[in-house]
C-alpha cells in the first residue's frame, strides 16, 4: 500500500491523457487492474490502517471511473483542474436561441402523450436529444484543446440541459413499460 497516491487525478490514476477523449477499453481494464490489486481479500492480514486506507484507495478509483467514464461528468473534471468549479461552470450564459430549443423540446416532451403516435415521437426526439448533446460535447473538446474554457464551460452548460431533457425522456419511456 506504500505506493498509493491520493493525489493523483483521475487520469494519471489510471494513466491516461488529460484530456476529453478517453480510450474506454484502456479506461476498462486499468480500472480492473486496481479493484483486483485493492480487493479486500488481499488485505485480510493487514493492518487496520492499512485496510482502512485500501477502501479509501478504492472508493476514490470507483469515483475517477465513474466521472472518467461519462462524458458529462469527464468535461466538468477537466474544467475544475484547470481552476473552473461546477458553480462557475452553472452560472456560464448560454445562447437565446439555444434557450427557445430547449423549450420547445420541453414542450414537445411535456405533450407527447397527447399525440397520434407517441412512442415513434418519443424516439425521434430522443435522437435528437442524442445528436444535440454529441454536438456540443464536441464544442467542448473543441474549446478545451484551444484553451478557451469559457466557450468549453458553456458547451457543458449545454449538455446539463440535454442530460435533464433526455432523462425526462427515459422516465417517460420506461413509465410507458411499466
Amino acid at each position: 500500500m506504500s505506493n498509493i497516491e491520493f493525489q493523483k487525478n483521475y487520469f494519471e490514476l489510471f494513466e491516461l491523457p488529460v484530456q476529453f477523449s478517453v480510450d474506454e477499453t484502456r479506461l476498462g481494464k486499468s480500472f480492473r487492474q486496481l479493484q483486483q490489486q485493492l480487493h479486500p481479500d488481499r488485505f485480510a492480514g493487514a493492518s487496520a490502517h492499512e485496510q482502512r486506507v485500501a477502501v479509501q484507495y478504492s472508493a476514490l478509483v470507483n469515483q475517477a471511473y465513474t466521472v472518467l467514464l461519462e462524458p458529462l461528468a469527464r468535461a466538468l473534471y477537466l474544467l475544475e483542474l484547470q481552476g473552473i468549479s461546477q458553480q462557475e461552470v452553472s452560472s456560464q450564459k448560454v445562447a437565446g436561441g439555444f434557450l427557445i430549443e430547449q423549450m420547445e423540446l420541453r414542450e414537445k416532451l411535456e405533450t407527447i402523450s397527447d399525440m397520434v403516435d407517441p412512442e415513434t415521437v418519443l424516439d425521434h426526439l430522443m435522437t435528437e436529444i442524442l445528436a444535440d448533446i454529441k454536438i456540443h460535447q464536441n464544442e467542448f473538446e473543441s474549446a478545451y484543446v484551444e484553451s478557451e474554457l469559457s466557450e468549453a464551460a458553456a458547451a457543458c452548460v449545454k449538455m446539463q440541459y440535454l442530460a435533464k431533457l433526455l432523462l425526462e425522456a427515459e422516465q417517460i419511456e420506461s413509465g410507458w413499460l411499466d
